[in-house]
């Protein structure tokens, strides 16, 4: 599963919406929209963030976009 399925699956099952999952991790609706989209990936300081939000460990996140540890 690519990143922006994880995210987009995750968020929906939480019942988020864009721009809350957005608040939560202090960036814009736009850059949600576009780890969505696959257009961009989130850095490694918002994956913490992402983690702690979607209840899942930044290992999960970080190996789903392959970031060596």
């Amino acid at each position: 599963m690519e990143t922006k399925d994880v995210i987009l699956s995750l968020r929906n099952q939480l019942g988020l919406s864009q721009e809350e999952l957005a608040k939560a991790v202090y960036v814009t609706r736009q850059a949600v929209s576009r780890w969505e989209n696959g257009d961009t990936i989130p850095n490694v300081e918002t994956l913490k963030l992402l983690s702690k939000v979607l209840n899942v460990s930044i290992n999960t996140l970080a190996t789903v976009i392959g970031v060596k540890h």
